[in-house]
């Protein structure tokens, strides 16, 4: 038993560990900005590399709440392994923002392991998913951009895509269309994506009409 926990610790340490210098400047980043009737209700910075994803997303709401994610991203362009970090209260320079919650998701085949600090207990949790399942995190369209850049790496790209809820541990599938030259249509459940993308896949904004949501990218 001791010998195989040191073979699981060893495992996520090599996992964790930081990629070597020159794969860690960033291939891609930017901020997305998150609107509802024109009002800005989240922002969410990222970080993109060849093997690792991280990000912010800050939700405007009473508590200032605040996810901080740390992804690996395998050659398949899949998510293996996620880190999130939520806080409370932004840091006012004396205060430190309240840990509410830090969990990580490991994705094998078909299944996610969840181990999840809540306040003084641990939950260690197995889910059953779909092969190739990547993240899902409520307003991250950081992580949408990873599913779309999934899709275009396949052959003949993909029609559907499934996402595995974080908030929950469910898996649905979306399904992908295009509009125009320029355009994606994402459908999850009934709620409709209207994305716009460059020719690698990039997302440039978003609007998801039904919700009177807007998303634009800045630098």
């Amino acid at each position: 038993m001791l010998r195989l926990r040191a073979l699981l610790l060893g495992f996520l340490v090599t996992l964790l560990a930081p990629p070597p210098l020159h794969a860690q400047a960033a291939a891609d980043s930017g901020t997305f900005v998150i609107r509802h009737s024109g009002d800005t209700v989240a922002t969410e910075s990222f970080a993109r590399t060849e093997t690792s994803l991280r990000g912010t997303l800050a939700i405007k709401n009473l508590r200032s709440t605040s996810q901080r994610y740390s992804a690996v991203v395998a050659p398949d362009l899949t998510l293996p392994l996620i880190e999130i970090t939520v806080r409370e209260d932004a840091d006012s320079g004396r205060v430190k923002a309240k840990l509410v919650q830090r969990a990580r998701f490991i994705f094998r085949d078909d299944s996610a392991a969840v181990d999840a600090v809540i306040g003084q207990n641990i939950q260690t949790r197995v889910f059953g998913t779909q092969r190739g399942a990547i993240p899902y995190l409520n307003m991250s369209f950081a992580l949408l951009e990873q599913a779309i850049r999934r899709a275009r790496s396949l052959p003949g790209g993909l029609a559907e895509i499934p996402f595995f809820n974080l908030g929950g541990g469910q898996t649905v599938n979306a399904r992908l269309s295009p509009i125009g030259a320029d355009s994606l249509n994402l459908a999850i459940g009934t709620v409709e994506y209207h994305l716009r993308v460059d020719t690698g896949g990039r997302l440039l904004g978003a609007v998801i009409p039904a919700q009177d949501v807007t998303v634009e990218r800045t630098p």
